[in-house]
């Protein structure tokens, strides 16, 4: 055993062993969104981790896991007096019929399809087009003398017909999203992504299980060596000489189709990875290769072409088909196109739609929200009380005291600051 597999599987003993510490301790964390046995089922898949940091993250008892089915996703429509015009929170899954009938064509405008709005606010970016990937997210709150800094909530309104909550995570607060590959009920990750709060914005990294073109290709090269049936598959050793070669790479272009002006048009690169229809390799690689981060390395460049990932022409490799991660690089600058806009108004990109609310999120996140679920949406993904300011705020985040209204006396400017935007301080 080389140097490099006993340090895989070593970092992968430790994680298992953090992991078991996560799932004694469950009942520790602040508050629980995943069913135990379905958040274990994710648990057991998570590769290991190098970055310490990263590992302390996902084996304390003070991050809380969810996915799209524990915390039902939704944005708020706070345009409105709750008289006539109604206001309150809808699902992403809201029927079309509750905007089209007022405004022909709204729902088209705003959402790719039931539940999922355009790009480049539908989905985790890089997969609008993949389909067989799932996403759990991780949230973890700082804690100063000991106690758990809470999430701090303001209500904005400015005048009789703007009624929206809005809230700040305090500094060190971390979100984070696991990508996974999905075969039949088997969940393989291939990507870790971490958002960190300070005071004036956000930090963000990406770790993967391979940084370049060349390091995959040596650990195919390695890995291969394991089976015969690998050894002597045509298509890997095409997928090793395409990772070698310099000039596999494609030029491509990232752009809005609706939301436009939310996000500036990319020019970039793409490295579609050749299929190897045995995905037996790729799921050995997946499940215990020790992830890196891969901030500020490129996965291939060539003269003025650079791609940061991967994608891919089979339906299960290193990354999922047509991913389009290839295009986002690992920055601040770049991952604030789209978070700068969590909460905006539709009414900034569709001014006729203008009485159908915001974006989903705030405070530059996307995927949380405090409100209980089942006052706004029933089994079946439709609203309910939709005639009623259905904003109520989950009680386990209330008991657990994860979520106060803002007062400057007690949540200190060193842990909160509101986040700027132009859009923002806007009213109907």
């Amino acid at each position: 055993m080389n140097y490099r597999h006993a340090c895989n599987n070593a970092f992968f003993v430790l994680f298992l062993i953090n992991v078991a510490v996560v799932s004694n301790a469950a009942s520790a964390r602040p508050v629980e969104l995943m069913p135990a046995d379905r958040l274990a089922k994710f648990q057991k898949t998570m590769p290991p981790v190098a970055d310490p940091d990263l590992n302390d993250i996902m084996s304390s008892d003070d991050t809380v896991w969810y996915d799209k089915y524990s915390m039902i996703p939704g944005y708020q429509d706070s345009f409105g007096d709750n008289v006539v015009l109604p206001i309150g929170m809808r699902p992403n899954t809201i029927d079309s019929n509750l905007i089209d009938l007022a405004v022909p064509g709204g729902h088209a405008d705003v959402f790719f399809s039931k539940g999922q709005f355009h790009f480049p606010f539908g989905r985790t970016g890089g997969l609008d087009f993949s389909s067989n990937t799932f996403v759990i997210n991780f949230w973890k709150l700082p804690r100063s003398g000991g106690k758990i800094l809470p999430v701090a909530w303001t209500k904005w309104e400015p005048n009789q017909y703007t009624h929206r909550y809005e809230w700040m995570f305090p500094v060190g607060t971390v979100f984070g999203e696991v990508l996974f590959l999905v075969d039949g009920t088997d969940y393989y990750c291939f990507e870790i992504r971490t958002r960190t709060r300070y005071l004036k914005g956000w930090t963000v990294d990406i770790f993967r299980p391979f940084k370049t073109a060349t390091d995959l290709a040596q650990a195919l090269e390695r890995k291969r060596k394991q089976k015969a049936s690998w050894e002597s598959d045509a298509q890997i050793e095409a997928l090793i000489q395409h990772l070698r070669k310099p000039d596999t790479l494609a030029s491509a272009k990232l752009e809005a189709t609706h939301f436009a002006k939310s996000f500036a048009k990319v020019n970039g690169a793409t490295d579609a990875l050749p299929e190897v229809k045995d995905s037996s390799i790729f799921k050995e690689l997946l499940r215990f290769t020790v992830f890196d981060s891969v901030k500020g390395v490129p996965w291939k460049q060539n003269g003025s072409y650079t791609t940061f990932a991967p994608s891919s022409m089979g339906e299960f490799g290193i990354v999922p088909k047509k991913y389009e991660g290839s295009m986002f690089e690992v920055s601040e600058a770049f991952c604030n196109r789209c978070h700068m806009d969590a909460g905006r108004p539709f009414k900034d990109y569709y001014p006729k739609i203008q009485a159908y609310g915001e974006l989903w999120g705030e405070d530059d996140v996307f995927s949380w929200h405090p409100f209980e679920a089942s006052d706004f949406v029933d089994s079946a993904g439709k609203v309910k009380n939709f005639n009623n300011d259905n904003r109520n705020f989950r009680q386990d985040f209330v008991k657990a005291g994860i979520i106060e209204k803002y007062d400057s006396k007690k949540h200190s400017s060193t842990f909160y600051e509101r986040l700027n935007r132009s859009w923002k301080n806007y009213k109907y």
